[in-house]
């Protein structure tokens, strides 16, 4: 439970004080990092970083927009055939669900990879 506080609050951090001055690929990278570091499960890790990802860039999204009050939105939802704007809103939040959560479990599994298989004898 502590690790996936912690996940949760790491990955919460990274995304909003780094997300500002780096793209989305070096926020995956210092997710599957922050995962890796804290050895948690591969499943933890897909859902507490994947959560923590998706909401903060779905917070992010609407503070921004309520704070531009840009037409872009609404532009860009026309554009893609959407009726709402605020649909866009909810595909970000999806979409950073999915890319925080496959970082954070590709991370964990990649702790996999150096942790020793004791395979119990040897054969000769």
């Amino acid at each position: 439970m502590a690790k996936t506080l912690i996940l949760f609050v790491l990955t919460v951090l990274t995304v909003i004080l780094i997300g500002k001055i780096a793209s989305y690929w070096i926020l995956m990278i210092a997710v599957g990092l922050i995962a890796f570091l804290l050895r948690a499960s591969p499943g933890a890790s897909f859902l507490w970083s994947g959560l923590a990802f998706g909401l903060s860039w779905f917070s992010l999204t609407i503070w921004i927009s309520i704070q531009s009050g840009s037409a872009l939105p609404m532009q860009m939802a026309e554009l893609m055939g959407l009726k709402n704007d605020n649909l866009l809103w909810f595909a970000t939040g999806v979409l950073g669900f999915l890319l925080g959560g496959f970082s954070g479990m590709t991370g964990a599994l990649f702790r996999k990879v150096f942790e020793r298989k004791d395979a119990g004898f040897y054969r000769s």
